[in-house]
C-alpha cells in the first residue's frame, strides 16, 4: 500500500517536468502588433489616446509604449492598449511614438512607430463674444455666446479702462457652461469701460473674447414742434422721450439762432408731460426755443431748434412814459409811416406824432406836432410830387375858444414841415404847410387821400349835420367843405377814391337817428365837387346801433366795411361786403359776451383779415384782436394780443408783400402808460 503511493507520485512528477519542459520550447512565436489610431503624421493636441492592437497564439504579456525614445513611456498589461498621451506642456513639434508587445512566453514582438505633429495652439477653447450688455438704473446684465468645447472648465468676466484685455480685472466667475449671463450692480457706464469674457478648459487653455464697449450714450433727443400761440400764450409740444433712464426735460429760450446766452424756461421730471405754456410777451423779439433731454447719469442730448409758429412777423412797441397810441399806418417803398398821439414827447398835452420805421419795425426817425393843448393824428398818406406825407386829424392847441379844428399837416419825406404860427397855420410850398378847418366846434380830421394834386379829408364837425369833408388844393387852400347827415352824432371815419367813375369818392361813418340813440352805418358816395352821388344808411339799420370805421375797396368790385354791430346791448365786430353802390351783400358777425370793435380789414389769400379789439377775450380788459375768415365768412382763426390793460389796434395797412400792418396801443407793455403797438401779421400764418 505504502509502495502503491510512492510509485503514484513519481508518475505524477515525471509527467509535470515533461509537459514543463516540452511548454517552455514551443512557444516562439512573437505578438502581431498594429497601431489603430491614431494615423501616422497626424496633428494632435491636449490629451492623445494612441490605440493598438496586439494579437498573440497564447496570451500578451504587455504592451510598452515610447515617446521619442524618452523616459516618457508607459506599459499595458491588458486591454484596452490605449495610451492617453498627455501633450500639454510639450514643445509644438513632430515626436516619435514606438509600441513594442510581450507574450507570456517572453516572446517580443517588433517595435513599430508614427510619427505625430503637436500643435498645442489647438488646444485653445472657441471664443466666446458677448452679445450684449444692457443695464437699467440698478443692474447691468452682460449676455454672451455659449462655449462649443467639450473640456469646458469656466467663464470669467473680466473688465478693463482700456481696450487691452491684459489690462482687465476679473468681476466674476461662471462655472456652468449653459449659464451665459451676467449680472452685477457694481457698474458705471458714464465712465467708458471695456468688458471681456475668458473661457477657460481643464487644461488650463483659455481664450478670452473681443472687448465689448460701454458708455453711457446720450439720451435720444425729443422732436420740439414750433410753439403754437393762442390768445396770448405759446404752447409748446415734444415728443416724449424713449429712453428708459429718462431724468429730466429742459425747455430753453434764446434770442439767437444758435441759442447762445438761452434762458431756463422750465424743468420737467415727469416723462409723459411734454407740454408747457408761457404767456406771451409781446415787448420781447422773437425768440428760439430747444428742449433739452437729461437722463439719469448726467447725459444730456440737445433736440432741434424752432421759433414759434406765430400768426406775426414783427411786433415792436414805441413810446416814453405817458399815453402814446398809433392811429394809421402805410407802408412806404423802405419801411412804413406810422401817425399817433404822444404825451411824452412833444410840446405839451398830446402831440401829432410821425413816425418812420424800416421794413423790419425799426424807428429811423420821429416828428412831433403840436402846441400846449391836445394834438391828435389820425390818419398819413403817402404824398406824391412832391413826395412826402398828408396827415389829418385834430388839434386843440390852436384854437382861440378852447374847441378843437380839423388839422392838415403837408411835410416833405422827412417828415419835416413848416412853422406854424398861433392859429396852427403856415405855408412854405406844396411840400410844406399846416391848416386848420372848422367852426366855433369841435371839427375832428379823422381819414384823408390825395387826388390828383388835392387832397379829401374827413371827419366829424361840430355843426349840425356833422358828416364833415373838406378838399384842398395842393397848398392847403380850402377849395370845398361839405356837411352831410341828419344830426350831431354823425362821422366820417374813412374815405377812399371809387372803384368807378362815379362817385369819385366813396366814405364810411356813422350817423344818429336824431329822434333815438340808435346810430347806423353810412356809406357816402361824393363826386369830385363834393355833391353827394349816393348815401346808404338803411341797409345797416333796423333800429340796432352801429359804426362804420374802415372801408376798403375788393379786387373783384366793390368794398369791405368793418366796424361794429350792436346784439344783445353788447357790440360784436362786424365785417361787411358792400356792392359799388354801397348797397349791402353779406355781413358777418364776430364776438362774445361783451365789446368788440373792428378798426381794420382786408383781402388775404381768398379771404379776409380783420383787427381791432376785443373785451370777451384774452388776458384781461381789452385786448388787441385779429380774425382770418375764409370767403364765406367761415373763421380760419382768431388771436389775441395783450395783457392784463387794456391793448387795441386802431387802424391798419397791407405791406408792399400784402402782409397785413396793424397799429394801436398797449397798456400792458412797453414802457409805461399807453405805447404805440405796431404788428405785422403773416398772411401764410396757419395755425
Amino acid at each position: 500500500m505504502k509502495f502503491s503511493r510512492i510509485l503514484y507520485f513519481l508518475i505524477l512528477f515525471s509527467l509535470f517536468c515533461f509537459f514543463s519542459c516540452n511548454g517552455d520550447k514551443g512557444d516562439t512565436s512573437p505578438p502581431e502588433l498594429t497601431i489603430i489610431s491614431p494615423v501616422n503624421g497626424s496633428v494632435v493636441n491636449e490629451i492623445v489616446s494612441i490605440s493598438v492592437n496586439a494579437l498573440d497564439n497564447e496570451e500578451i504579456d504587455f504592451v510598452h509604449f515610447f515617446v521619442s525614445d524618452s523616459v516618457d513611456s508607459m506599459i499595458i498589461s491588458s486591454e484596452p492598449y490605449v495610451f492617453n498621451w498627455n501633450t500639454n506642456g510639450l514643445d509644438d513639434g513632430d515626436y516619435i511614438i514606438k509600441v513594442m508587445a510581450q507574450d507570456a512566453s517572453g516572446n517580443a514582438s517588433d517595435t513599430i512607430q508614427i510619427t505625430l505633429t503637436v500643435d498645442n495652439t489647438l488646444s485653445v477653447p472657441s471664443a466666446v463674444n458677448i452679445i450684449d450688455i444692457t443695464y437699467s438704473l440698478s443692474m447691468m446684465s452682460i449676455q454672451f455666446n455659449k462655449s462649443i468645447d467639450s473640456d469646458f472648465n469656466q467663464y470669467s468676466i473680466l473688465v478693463s479702462q482700456t481696450t487691452q484685455s491684459a489690462e482687465a480685472l476679473e468681476i466674476g466667475i461662471i462655472t456652468d457652461i449653459t449659464d451665459t449671463v451676467y449680472t452685477t450692480t457694481d457698474f458705471d457706464p458714464t465712465q467708458e469701460s471695456w468688458y471681456f469674457v475668458k473661457v477657460s478648459d481643464i487644461y488650463g487653455y483659455f481664450e478670452i473674447s473681443d472687448g465689448f464697449k460701454v458708455i453711457e450714450s446720450p439720451p435720444i433727443a425729443s422732436v420740439l414742434k414750433p410753439p403754437s400761440y393762442y390768445q396770448g400764450t405759446l404752447r409748446f409740444n415734444w415728443s416724449m422721450s424713449s429712453e428708459t433712464d429718462f431724468s429730466k426735460y429742459h425747455l430753453y429760450s434764446s434770442m439767437n439762432d444758435d441759442m447762445s446766452s438761452r434762458e431756463l424756461l422750465v424743468t420737467n421730471s415727469i416723462k409723459n408731460d411734454t407740454t408747457h405754456s408761457i404767456l406771451n410777451d409781446l415787448a420781447e423779439e422773437l425768440k428760439y426755443y430747444q428742449i433739452e433731454i437729461e437722463d439719469h447719469w448726467g447725459f444730456v442730448s440737445s433736440g432741434n431748434i424752432v421759433q414759434a409758429n406765430l400768426p406775426y412777423r414783427i411786433v415792436k412797441t414805441f413810446g416814453g412814459t405817458q399815453n402814446d397810441r398809433g392811429y394809421a399806418v402805410q407802408a412806404t417803398n423802405d419801411g412804413y409811416i406810422v401817425v399817433g398821439s404822444s404825451n411824452s414827447y412833444g410840446s405839451g398835452g398830446s402831440d401829432v406824432w410821425l413816425l418812420k420805421l424800416d421794413f423790419e419795425g425799426q424807428e429811423e426817425w420821429s416828428r412831433t406836432y403840436g402846441g400846449a393843448g391836445n394834438d391828435v393824428g389820425r390818419d398819413v398818406k403817402i404824398t406824391s410830387d412832391p413826395e412826402g406825407y398828408i396827415i389829418t386829424g385834430l388839434t386843440n392847441s390852436f384854437n382861440s375858444n378852447g374847441n378843437s379844428d380839423m388839422w392838415i399837416i403837408r411835410t416833405d419825406n422827412f417828415g419835416q414841415t413848416c412853422i406854424y404860427d398861433e392859429t396852427g397855420n403856415c405855408s412854405d410850398d406844396q411840400e410844406k404847410w399846416v391848416k386848420t378847418y372848422g367852426s366855433s366846434g369841435n371839427d375832428y380830421g379823422y381819414s384823408v387821400i390825395q387826388t390828383d394834386d388835392e387832397y379829401i379829408s374827413v371827419g366829424k364837425s361840430g355843426r349840425i349835420p356833422s358828416l364833415f369833408v373838406v378838399k384842398t388844393d395842393s397848398y392847403g387852400e380850402k377849395i370845398w367843405e361839405k356837411l352831410y347827415g341828419e344830426g350831431p352824432g354823425d362821422k366820417v371815419q374813412y374815405v377812399i377814391k371809387s372803384m368807378v367813375q362815379f362817385p369819385s369818392y366813396v366814405a364810411v361813418g356813422q350817423i344818429n337817428d336824431p329822434n333815438t340813440a340808435d346810430s347806423d352805418i353810412c356809406i357816402i358816395g361824393i363826386n369830385s365837387n363834393g355833391d353827394q352821388h349816393w348815401y346808404r344808411t338803411i341797409q345797416y339799420g333796423n333800429s340796432i346801433n352801429e359804426h362804420g370805421n374802415y372801408i376798403s375797396s375788393l379786387t373783384g368790385g366793390g368794398y369791405i366795411v368793418a366796424g361794429t354791430r350792436q346784439i344783445n346791448n353788447w357790440d360784436d365786430l362786424l365785417l361787411m361786403k358792400v356792392n359799388n353802390d354801397g348797397t349791402q351783400s353779406s355781413s358777418w358777425n364776430f364776438g362774445g359776451s361783451y365789446n368788440e370793435v373792428g378798426n381794420y380789414a382786408q383781402e388775404v389769400n381768398g379771404g379776409y383779415f380783420i383787427s381791432g379789439f376785443t373785451e370777451s377775450f384774452g388776458r384781461g380788459l381789452y385786448d388787441a384782436w385779429i380774425i382770418k375768415i375764409d370767403g364765406n365768412g367761415n373763421e380760419i382763426y382768431d388771436h389775441t394780443f395783450g395783457g392784463n390793460l387794456d391793448d387795441k389796434m386802431l387802424g391798419g395797412t397791407n405791406s408792399l408783400a400784402g402782409d397785413p400792418v396793424i397799429v394801436g396801443y398797449t397798456k400792458s407793455f412797453g414802457n409805461g402808460g399807453e405805447d404805440m403797438l405796431f404788428i405785422k401779421i403773416d398772411q401764410g400764418y396757419q395755425p
